[in-house]
């Protein structure tokens, strides 16, 4: 799959430089510059993310969840990601969204190997975020970040034993909010239409939780927006009622982004 979507952004590359004009450098290779008028820009994106997952009671594990990016779109019922932002000036607001449905997913019950165990997980992740830019020059934006992340997460595990003819359904519902602090932006590589996008953050919120969020990679800008490809990887950690829950989503993302 990652390489599905490194040849077809390496295509859509490939297809714009046959097309453009050698002398056009401009303000189409850097970044967009820094006005007093609102600046908006829309950003679809396709994550292709693994989940790993464990959860723990004092210290005893209960069960963990590893699923690679191919299990998950196997098992994916509906999905939306997007990253909207609004500007104007040295000021912003930063919104990322994260919608999934996957299917009945198999799962482990650690320590009962006669247990056959499914799960169907629903999610949502929020990032809100204010920003300000510290550094803004052609080829280098710094922005820093304070915010806010609310993850709201509904999973159903239903256990089997098929030696027992019996099964059992354990359902939980999770909403987690956290305040997160970070930095984001985008560097240019010379003169060219390339550019290196990055994002960090990491917080604290309720349950003890811990939070943390990055991307970095490659893009490309074009005179309607950009296309970049990058690394992305969330985390949570939380801990209700001295149970530990460690939640990791990592994979690789293709994004278009639109101005207006």
């Amino acid at each position: 799959m990652k390489k599905s979507l490194s040849l077809l952004l390496c295509n859509l590359f490939l297809a714009a430089a046959a097309q453009a004009q050698p002398a056009t450098t401009s303000a189409t290779t850097q970044a967009p510059m820094l006005t007093d008028q609102w600046k908006f820009s829309v950003t679809p994106y396709a994550w292709g993310m693994g989940i790993t997952g464990s959860i723990s009671h004092n210290d005893k594990s209960l069960g963990e969840v590893k699923l690679t990016p191919g299990d998950v779109l196997s098992d994916l019922k509906l999905a939306a990601m997007f990253v909207a932002e609004a500007r104007n000036g040295r000021l912003g607001l930063y919104l990322d969204g994260v919608y999934g449905d996957l299917g009945q997913t198999t799962s482990k019950a650690v320590g009962r190997a006669d247990l056959q165990a499914s799960t169907n997980l629903r999610m949502t992740m929020l990032t809100l975020a204010p920003n300000y830019t510290l550094q803004d020059s052609p080829s280098f934006r710094l922005d820093g970040l304070i915010g806010a992340r609310f993850m709201w997460q509904n999973a159903t595990t239903t256990f089997s034993s098929p030696d027992l003819k019996q099964t059992a359904t354990e359902s939980s519902n999770l909403q987690i909010g956290a305040v997160v602090a970070g930095l984001k932006g985008r560097f240019d590589l010379g003169s060219s239409k390339y550019f290196v996008p990055f994002y960090v953050d990491a917080g604290v919120g309720q349950s003890s939780s811990f939070t943390s969020q990055a991307y970095l990679g490659i893009g490309r800008t074009f005179d309607w927006g950009d296309v970049s490809l990058v690394a992305k990887n969330v985390y949570y950690q939380f801990k209700p009622y001295n149970t530990t829950v460690d939640l990791n989503m990592f994979g690789a993302a293709i994004a278009a982004t639109f101005r207006f």
